[in-house]
């Protein structure tokens, strides 16, 4: 099972009285040229990413840009802490407690929590859990509205580092809430945690009728593509897709959770999957257990 598959003081900036900064007239041109840049493909973004920098070294959105187009996880994950640091640096003194409620609201925090964020998924595919979680913490602190979606890494990260307490209370927020990632991620716990029975039993089948396409993806009879999905619809294969590619190694690493998938969800899905025939070649992946 595949794991988990994003110096210059030249420029004087002005500041407020509340200590925030200004933006001045060399971010905004550099802005300007990120914005070109996403317009672009490959080698032309990076090259328009760079003449962001050389205009105005401290563009959060650029290094951001650069970490994007960056294979290499510790050097993307560089680029992400620069972002950070410009970001903060903008964002003037006291910027926590200035923007306490209208964290994302006010468009300047933003370039902070996008590489915030982006950061965090890198560190928990690096296996460093504990910094992953300082992160999604605060950005569900500063924004309890997570605009960001980042509540389903969250969930992902706190099962991987069995903090069950704090995991059920993030569900139970989200617990109306049919997506696949919440919903596996729900039924993965319990098992870890009861084994299984008529209760764990019903939170997987619930999680079936949220999306029937995830088994397939986990048990590898569908292949997963190169890149995580653009957009995803509840219940739909992209949505199956991203789920696996980011959570499907927890399936592999609980104890019999794939076999116990295979069990209970064999008969939903021979009734219910459109292509028989990969039903039966997953419930028998499952059976084995793909780590087989």
């Amino acid at each position: 099972m595949t794991k988990r598959t994003t110096k210059s003081n030249v420029f004087l900036i002005r500041r407020d009285a509340a200590g925030a900064h200004k933006a001045p007239e060399e971010l905004k041109l550099a802005q300007k040229k990120v914005s070109q840049a996403r317009a672009e493909e490959g080698k032309k973004r990076l090259a328009l990413a760079k003449e962001a920098l050389e205009i105005f070294p401290d563009c959060a959105e650029a290094h951001s840009l650069i970490a994007e187009e960056t294979a290499e996880r510790p050097a993307r994950m560089k680029h992400y802490r620069k972002a950070i640091e410009a970001a903060e640096k903008l964002l003037g003194n006291e910027w926590e407690r200035r923007y306490r409620g209208s964290f994302w609201l006010a468009s300047e925090t933003r370039p902070l929590m996008h590489a915030m964020a982006m950061l965090a998924i890198d560190l928990q595919w690096e296996d460093q859990i504990d910094e992953a979680l300082d992160i999604y913490r605060k950005l569900m602190d500063w924004n309890p509205t997570d605009h960001q979606g980042v509540h389903y890494q969250f969930a992902a990260c706190l099962l991987e580092a069995n903090r069950s307490e704090e995991l059920e209370k993030l569900l139970a927020k989200y617990e109306d809430e049919a997506s696949a990632v919440l919903s596996y991620t729900k039924a993965l716990h319990l098992f870890r945690k009861y084994g299984e029975s008529e209760k764990t039993n019903q939170f997987l089948l619930r999680a079936f009728q949220v999306n029937m396409h995830v088994p397939i993806y986990l048990a590898e009879v569908l292949p997963l593509p190169d890149t995580a999905p653009s957009t995803i619809g509840f219940g739909d294969e992209r949505e199956a897709e991203a789920y696996v590619m980011d959570c499907g190694y927890l399936w592999a690493d609980v104890a019999g959770a794939e076999k116990w998938m295979a069990q209970v969800l064999e008969s939903e899905l021979e009734k219910n999957y459109p292509d028989k025939e990969l039903a039966e070649k997953a419930i028998k992946n499952l059976k084995k257990g793909t780590k087989a």
